[in-house]
């Protein structure tokens, strides 16, 4: 049966686990045939698990949270990493002299626009620097961060840092990672796996299937990081070179086995969301989500 899965962005070691499944036969051996489709916007994977378009999607949990999606289902994280914004130097002195950062963010909407300012604010109170009413615009400029903060831009919002981190310490580039447990915020930079609400009610074997490959490949590249390299080059027909290979290295220790359905782990996020007031969705709508 032919498998869709909807990623948040374009192919990344992120995925390996996906890839790994492919690569070492493990969902063909239950019948799926895996197809991973880039989005050309973030959010169409989880539009389409909904729709029916695509089986499964994988996004950021801050994703269940932000907007009320009917007929979505949350079936577990498969990888968590530090998130959240990097800072030039030349953004660093904005926020000393009390001015407001030009930020990049791959998606520019109300909530998570409203979360890069309290992340900035609750920083600034830190190191006691003047307060702003506006400390960050935030415009839509893709996933590109690196480059958007070589062209100019103060910030870059959204960030993991076993990718962007890693790849501004390989470029020798001066930035401050401000993850959210520098500012006692939830943390929310993760991939969780998606789908729909009437595929997983028709196809329930099937969902337990992915979900059970998934949880074997995230096993594999955390004991087994040079073969995950291996797999990726050979998947993504690409040559090795450092910068990749620090990457993935950095990446397999985040990947999460087994993958579970467990509501309890992101009910801090939604709490703390909930209680700033950035929360789209009830308690129940929220439950929802791992519901049957």
């Amino acid at each position: 049966m032919r498998i869709d899965v909807a990623l948040e962005w374009f192919l990344n070691p992120d995925h390996l686990p996906f890839i790994i499944g492919i690569e070492q036969g493990w969902f063909a051996e239950r019948g799926m045939d895996v197809f991973l489709n880039a989005p050309e916007d973030h959010y169409d994977g989880l539009a389409g698990v909904v729709s029916g378009e695509m089986a499964f999607a994988c996004n950021e949990p801050l994703h269940m949270v932000d907007e009320y999606r009917p007929g979505l289902k949350a079936l577990g994280t498969f990888f968590e990493t530090r998130g959240g914004i990097m800072l030039t130097p030349e953004g660093l002195e904005k926020l000393k002299q009390g001015q407001t950062l030009k930020m990049a963010s791959p998606v520019s909407g109300e909530i998570t626009d409203e979360l890069a300012a309290e992340i900035i604010e609750r920083y600034i109170a830190q190191q006691d620097w003047p307060s702003n009413p506006k400390p960050v615009e935030v415009h839509s400029a893709g996933f590109e961060h690196l480059t958007n903060l070589q062209s100019g831009f103060d910030a870059a919002w959204l960030c993991f840092y076993n990718f962007e981190g890693i790849e501004a310490a390989h470029l020798g580039l001066e930035t401050l990672f401000l993850d959210t447990s520098m500012v006692d915020m939830a943390n929310f930079s993760a991939l969780e796996l998606f789908t729909g609400a009437e595929f997983f009610a028709e196809h329930p074997a099937l969902v337990a299937n992915f979900i059970a490959v998934l949880s074997q490949a995230t096993r594999f590249a955390l004991q087994n990081p040079q073969q995950a390299r291996e797999l990726w080059y050979k998947h993504t027909k690409s040559e090795p070179d450092a910068l990749t290979d620090a990457i993935i290295n950095d990446t397999c220790t985040r990947f999460i086995s087994p993958v579970v359905r467990d509501e309890s782990r992101w009910l801090p996020m939604y709490e703390q969301l909930s209680d700033l007031g950035l929360a789209q969705v009830t308690r129940g709508q929220f439950a929802d989500l791992y519901r049957e």
